[in-house]
């Protein structure tokens, strides 16, 4: 599941160029029994299936260790946990920018009926991505990896960023054309026209730029 998406385009070229290192981990590795579970039912009933906490525990205590020795130049190095959870603070664009500047970003994905609520004291923040119900925090946590790694220096042209909606506060891009110039459209019915805006195909720099600034 999260290879389809880590292994293309953007995020692709990123770890190709070594500017970014994503590793996917299975909680089945950290359990302690042969049968490799890492869940069960929770106390006072209820419906689904519980991450277990000691699993959790005991996986993120193993990665920290390989991350901290990992830098043999002894420095400090930045490490965040987060967890997805509906309950968390909702991801945007500062969130993804704080976390593009982090060392090492642990996600710990949400599944089945939910995590043992002690998995919370262990991570540095949950995070949700809106207020609907997914199967599990696979998705979430690989849309939180394309915004975070996009923002990641080098990995984009600066300057394509900068024009980006979401890039400043309270900022969304132009809207931008292409040809045919004048077009009618056969899916719909409409009687607007649909044709490409005077001012684009003026050739006046500064009047385009302040129609995009306006918009």
């Amino acid at each position: 599941m999260f290879e389809t998406v880590l292994n293309e385009s953007i995020i692709l070229r990123a770890q190709k160029k070594c500017l970014v290192n994503i590793v996917i981990h299975n909680l089945r590795d950290w359990a302690d029994d042969k049968h490799g579970t890492v869940d069960d039912k929770a106390f006072g009933g209820g419906a689904g299936m519980i991450l277990k906490v000691n699993v959790i525990d005991h996986a993120l205590h193993d990665l920290k260790c390989k991350i901290k020795s990992a830098y043999l130049d002894g420095r400090r190095v930045k490490c965040k946990v987060i967890i997805t959870d509906p309950r968390g603070k909702t991801f945007n664009q500062p969130k993804a920018k704080q976390f593009s500047k982090i060392d090492n970003l642990i996600i710990i994905c949400g599944h089945y009926g939910g995590v043992d609520e002690r998995v919370l004291e262990l991570v540095d923040e949950a995070i949700s991505i809106g207020d609907f119900v997914l199967t599990g925090g696979e998705i979430p946590a690989m849309a939180i990896t394309d915004a975070v790694v996009r923002l990641i220096p080098d990995v984009i042209n600066a300057q394509s960023l900068q024009s980006e909606t979401h890039s400043q506060k309270n900022y969304t891009q132009y809207p931008q054309y292409t040809r045919p110039e004048i077009f009618k459209p056969q899916s719909i019915k409409t009687k607007k026209a649909l044709d490409v805006p005077k001012v684009l195909l003026s050739g006046n720099h500064k009047l385009i730029e302040e129609w995009r600034r306006n918009f």
